[in-house]
């Protein structure tokens, strides 16, 4: 029985398993975030690179603690990794040559035990050869493609094999050491947090100044970290590495590395945890800041691009000369005719009414598309001539709508039981539209009797807004996607962030 006071050890030890599962559920939750970013994808890359370090490199480790320390071998062009990686492993394991970059594909030199683990890291498929030498128990030496050639596949093969490391030895040579490209990935490999052995090799007595110059260097850079000197030493004919004596200290250097083993690797995957979860922040940050402007502008553009007869119809500008003259009805309308057959001889004949119909209903369809080019053209999506077009679906659209909308006048009973049907739909529709012309409601009640003209006319601007409503939703549509407006919903990104602060609290707890 449990004593009052106390808590059960077992209840609050933190569990490795946790923290791995901690880190796969924020690398999911990553994956779903979907980032628009104009900066040349450099958030998705971000965002891509946590994903791989998670479960290439942060899982493994954390659920297989006495994996072998995997050491990348990493350089410019014939500077002698290969050999170098061969004379480490006491074998000639990976093709070496003087004259061209041999190595084309990660080579992984394995123990015959682990060697299933290693067909590919990071995503890149590596030649595996397997070995047996007391070395590979604890070590599993990576040689890695130039990284300074002119594929860039080379280099983007090395840098993936730089960022599942637990130690990089970065080799150069006296001849290289100053060369630009090299030095870029020479300050990636220092920024992900792992331990870096710098070999400068082929060191000869008329070269014995670059050792120093070298050193220099890197303390110039911030980059601070041991110099292996590892000096020319003739080779036979055909052979692929060097006697031991020649790169004692370097792999003295790695077998201290496996007497450190536990402390090292527990700093080194801490070391890459903590650089990842900064990074994610940092993603998160931008991500949710970006998630708050595009929805602030997209709730803009909504309320732009919304349907406002009133706003439609202060755009109208029938054309006067070919419209309908509203004088004689007018004044039919005054004198109060009550009589049907009487009323017609002074209504205007059927082609002037057809007449007026298409210029209302192209006046009409002309207001709209002008409305939804000026919403477009509005200050918050200005700046982007794409935006201000209306596409030719949204014409043909408009098109229909108002001729649906038409059908719709027709079929009103206040209509259809008018003294001139016709006539009546085409009046409705100017007033519906040109409510500013006080002429109109006369005539109006003249030809369709007593009734509510306002609850009418209020029923028939409804009917036109529900056609348009489609229409004013797909140019909003195609403005927000124009925009790339388009990211994560809002419960995507808390959950990524619930998932990052798992981890924080995790990792600030558990013994990795």
């Amino acid at each position: 029985m449990r004593r009052r006071g106390t808590l059960s050890t077992m209840a609050t030890e933190p569990r490795i398993d946790d923290l791995a599962s901690d880190l796969a559920r924020l690398a999911s939750s990553l994956e779903m975030l979907t980032i628009s970013d104009a900066d040349g994808g450099r958030l998705e890359d971000t965002r891509d690179w946590i994903v791989r370090t998670i479960h290439g490199y942060l899982i493994p480790r954390i659920e297989h603690p006495s994996m072998p320390i995997t050491v990348v071998f990493a350089g410019p062009t014939g500077v002698g990794k290969s050999t170098l990686l061969n004379s480490v492993a006491g074998g000639e394991h990976s093709v070496a040559g003087p004259l061209r970059p041999t190595t084309r594909s990660p080579l992984v030199l394995a123990h015959d035990a682990h060697a299933g683990g290693y067909g590919t890291i990071g995503g890149v498929e590596c030649q595996v050869v397997t070995g047996r030498a007391p070395i590979l128990e604890e070590l599993t030496l990576v040689d890695t493609p130039d990284i300074d050639s002119t594929s860039i596949e080379h280099r983007a093969i090395a840098e993936t094999m730089i960022d599942n490391a637990d130690v990089v030895v970065y080799v150069t040579s006296a001849a290289r050491y100053a060369d630009l490209v090299p030095w870029e990935v020479l300050r990636r490999a220092h920024s992900k947090g792992v331990p870096v052995i710098n070999v400068l090799n082929r060191i000869r007595s008329t070269t014995s100044g670059a050792l120093a110059d070298y050193s220099s260097r890197l303390r110039a850079e911030g980059l601070v970290a041991p110099v292996v000197a590892v000096h020319e030493h003739n080779m036979a004919r055909g052979a692929q590495s060097v006697p031991l004596i020649v790169i004692q200290e370097l792999r003295d250097r790695l077998v201290k590395v496996v007497e450190e083993r536990r402390e090292g690797t527990a700093h080194a995957v801490e070391s890459v945890l903590q650089s990842m979860l900064a990074r994610a922040g940092e993603v998160l940050a931008e991500v949710s800041e970006t998630a708050t402007i595009s929805i602030d502008l997209t709730s803009q553009v909504k309320n732009e691009l919304k349907v406002d007869i009133d706003r439609i119809s202060s755009r109208l500008r029938p054309n006067p000369g070919g419209a309908l003259d509203l004088g004689p009805l007018t004044a039919l309308a005054a004198r109060m005719w009550r009589t049907k057959g009487m009323v017609r001889r002074r209504l205007p004949p059927a082609l002037a009414i057809a007449r007026s119909h298409t210029l209302v209903d192209a006046s009409l369809a002309g207001a709209i598309d002008t409305d939804i080019r000026l919403q477009l053209g509005s200050e918050s999506l200005r700046g982007d001539d794409e935006n201000t077009r209306v596409p030719t679906d949204t014409h043909t659209a408009v098109g229909g709508a108002v001729g649906a909308w038409h059908h719709d006048l027709d079929d009103m009973p206040i209509i259809r039981g008018a003294i001139d049907p016709s006539l009546a739909s085409l009046l409705l529709a100017r007033f519906c539209v040109e409510s500013h012309d006080p002429k109109l409601e006369d005539v109006l009640a003249l030809l369709k009797g007593p009734g509510n003209l306002a609850e009418v006319v209020s029923y028939a601007r409804q009917r036109l807004a529900v056609h348009l409503v489609p229409i004013y939703n797909s140019a909003e549509y195609q403005v927000t996607s124009r925009l790339g407006i388009v990211v994560s919903a809002d419960d995507w990104i808390y959950r990524a962030k619930v998932s990052h602060s798992a981890v924080v609290a995790r990792s600030s707890l558990a013994h990795v």
